[in-house]
């Protein structure tokens, strides 16, 4: 084993086993106690932290830094980490960061990894409309208060109206949902949680106390995706399948409509502003269905159906 390879080993070897002795990293890597320690040394003059104490139950183990010591990842997890960097997150502020952290990972790593990675990134992204960005310092203190468990205070802008105002919640949990943050929060007084498109908060700002909150959800992402199915909107729509809902499931996303499971059949159930795009939409899904509510789009299913019959 070479010296750098060792290092490597003793690396993961900290991070598996913390607290592990002197004796018994020696042992392990097949070298003398000597040369383990030598190691440690020469790893905590490339930056790595490593704590060690005294007596039967010390030993070493890897401890947060002040500074970010060389990082070790395998053809994989360097795989995954450049496919997330050309991708991106839909964060406003980390779109250079990206590219520049991208340039760098590939400079570095080992030649054989080279036509792997350049194949992964070599990939062109359609723009086409300008995405919702939710704002790179305000999703830190998200993320850091949903961590902590600690309040926050911050403006949201309503869609409808187009004003912000101020909102203090306690924060469970940020989510992303095709490529957009929302924030699953339960607002002061009230006993429900809640969520919020990252893009429309601004001026967060922890409060440094506990709110009170009911239980936390079981699935924060299946929260989201009901919330946006079944938003503040105009039009509540409830449709009859003639259908196993397992069929139906494969074809409707979880966040544009439900599929509530009756029998060998279903219920589709949604929100929507537009019930002329319902009615473009239930055509696309080709299914055996029956309008239940609102009857309205009745009425704009059969117009739907006679525009396509005059026009093709």
């Amino acid at each position: 084993m070479t010296t750098t390879n060792r290092r490597l080993e003793t690396l993961s070897l900290l991070q598996t086993h913390p607290g592990i002795s002197a004796p018994a990293l020696a042992a392990r890597l097949g070298v003398t106690e000597r040369t383990a320690r030598r190691d440690i040394a020469q790893l905590r003059e490339l930056g790595y932290r490593i704590d060690g104490e005294a007596g039967r139950t010390g030993g070493y183990r890897l401890a947060h830094g002040r500074a970010m010591p060389p990082l070790l990842l395998d053809a994989d997890e360097v795989a995954a980490v450049a496919l997330s960097l050309r991708a991106g997150v839909g964060v406003e502020g980390l779109e250079t960061a990206a590219v520049t952290a991208l340039a760098k990972l590939t400079q570095v790593v080992p030649s054989q990894w080279q036509t792997r990675l350049t194949a992964l990134t070599d990939v062109q992204t359609y723009q086409g409309r300008t995405p919702r960005r939710a704002d790179r310092d305000v999703l830190v203190q998200l993320a850091l208060a949903c961590r902590a468990g600690e309040a926050i205070r911050f403006r949201h802008r309503r869609l409808a109206a187009g004003d912000t105002h101020a909102v203090e919640v306690q924060p469970y949990r940020l989510v992303t949902l095709r490529r957009l943050w929302y924030l699953v929060a339960c607002p002061r007084g009230e006993n429900e949680w809640k969520v919020y498109a990252a893009d429309r908060i601004s001026q967060a700002q922890p409060l440094g106390i506990h709110l009170p909150a009911p239980e936390p959800p079981y699935d924060a992402a299946q929260l989201v995706a009901r919330s946006l199915a079944h938003g503040r909107w105009r039009h509540q729509v409830r449709i009859r399948v003639h259908t196993s809902a397992d069929l139906v499931r494969e074809m409707v996303d979880p966040s544009v409509a439900a599929v509530v499971e009756d029998g060998d059949e279903c219920e589709l159930q949604f929100g929507t502003d537009d019930l002329d795009w319902a009615a473009r939409w239930l055509a696309y899904l080709n299914l055996d269905l029956d309008v239940v509510e609102p009857a309205a789009l009745s009425d704009r299913l059969r117009n739907f159906g006679q525009w396509l019959s005059e026009r093709y």
